[in-house]
């Protein structure tokens, strides 16, 4: 269902343990026709969506949200302002799985801060 959402731009790492990752949205998607019609919002759960997305690109695994400690939406994402999303992710394993800190600009302005623990899916 949300596939097409998002391109990838861009990726790099700073380190080991973090990475920045810019992307485009696609504003004509059709999550945009529900969520909201006429004045479209790009839903909380595909920013998720989107930071569980570089995480994975960056660590090269499938991964899962096994806990969210905390999640702050800032701002709204509009996707016909067209601007660039920028994903800036550190990370650190340990026994509970892979912990995150993410922070999610949309433009210049924050519009997501996130802490939370992902887990490698294995086949």
């Amino acid at each position: 269902m949300l596939r097409g959402l998002f391109t990838i731009k861009s990726t790099s790492a700073e380190g080991t343990s973090a990475f920045t990752t810019k992307a485009a949205m696609n504003a004509n998607h059709p999550v945009f026709q529900g969520h909201f019609p006429g004045t479209p919002v790009l839903p909380g759960v595909c920013s998720l969506y989107l930071i569980r997305t570089c995480t994975e690109l960056f660590l090269g695994c499938s991964l899962r949200y096994h806990r969210v400690e905390s999640c702050k939406f800032t701002a709204m994402i509009d996707p016909l302002r067209n601007e660039v999303i920028t994903v800036q992710g550190n990370i650190k394993k340990d026994e509970e799985g892979i912990q995150i800190k993410a922070l999610m600009l949309y433009g210049n302005s924050t519009v997501l801060k996130l802490q939370a623990t992902m887990k490698e899916i294995t086949l």
